[in-house]
């Protein structure tokens, strides 16, 4: 607060300071007990015990069910801080071709408890593993296998969800629920490769992702239309393909790369996706 400001209260003249405004508002919006307080590491003390302690003298109660204080992010072995010059803004990072996705699963790179390191290497990764499990989601709504469906499917979605449950229920173990899916990516993009993924299966294997995804927010389901264009050259390449010219369905290829569109070859047809993520969000998949 400026220099001069303050309230008049039969105590005299009072500045309120930042823990008894946290812990006002708190109980005025949220009321004496809430499910979770979140905060950096480095204001445990004096702040949220502070925050507590006002809590407890005014309600009796703590305030909060869970005290969750995140380490800090890090750059160049520094807090990142405006205080300090080295915040960087998220304007910065779309400006570089990342998205709210990516940005969102680097965030989600390490587990609360652990510093996490700000680098160009990481924010890399992280588009890396958002555009692994687009490429997926995408193949996986081209899916159109034959027969009866793969056999092994249910106890796979039972493993993926129970073992993304217990990671989380580990005080967030969010880097073991991320290794049980990617896990579970690996073990369906075999039978998904040779066509033994039907409609159905495809269908169950979704559900799944969605309801994770609620959780993460880094995957995309939505399905974009081609224009003219991208489809007549997709049309081209496959038409191509199967008369074995594979040097023109190379430089076709090689065409729809300078559109920003990547494609993938199924044994149900082509998938494409956009290569690039921007700002507008705009990388989904064709089927």
């Amino acid at each position: 607060m400026k220099r001069g400001i303050y309230h008049k209260t039969k105590w005299g003249n009072i500045r309120p300071g930042w823990h008894i405004e946290c812990a006002a508002i708190s109980h005025k919006y949220l009321g004496a007990l809430y499910d979770i307080n979140i905060s950096g590491a480095d204001e445990v003390f004096p702040h949220c015990e502070n925050i507590l302690a006002i809590n407890k003298a005014f309600s009796g109660r703590s305030g909060a069910n869970y005290w969750l204080n995140a380490e800090l992010v890090m750059v160049s072995g520094r807090k990142m801080s405006r205080s300090l010059n080295n915040a960087l803004p998220l304007s910065q990072l779309f400006q570089k071709g990342y998205s709210g996705r990516d940005v969102r699963f680097f965030l989600l790179g390490v587990h609360y408890r652990k510093p996490l390191n700000y680098s160009e290497e990481a924010m890399e990764t992280a588009r890396n593993n958002v555009r692994r499990l687009d490429m997926f989601v995408c193949r996986l709504q081209a899916a159109n296998g034959d027969g009866n469906g793969y056999a092994e499917l249910d106890q796979l979605i039972y493993d993926l969800k129970n073992g993304f449950a217990a990671a989380l229920d580990d005080d967030l173990n969010i880097a073991v629920a991320l290794a049980v899916l990617f896990d579970f990516v690996g073990k369906i993009n075999a039978p998904l490769s040779r066509g033994a993924i039907n409609k159905k299966d495809s269908g169950k294997i979704l559900a799944a992702l969605r309801n994770i995804n609620e959780i993460i927010g880094v995957m995309s389901f939505e399905v974009l239309s081609a224009t003219k264009e991208i489809q007549d050259l997709i049309d081209q390449r496959e038409a191509a393909r199967r008369a074995h010219k594979w040097q023109e369905a190379d430089k076709l290829r090689s065409q729809l790369a300078l559109l920003n569109i990547e494609v993938l070859d199924m044994p149900q047809g082509p998938v494409w996706h956009y290569k690039l993520m921007t700002l507008t969000e705009n990388e989904h998949c064709e089927v």
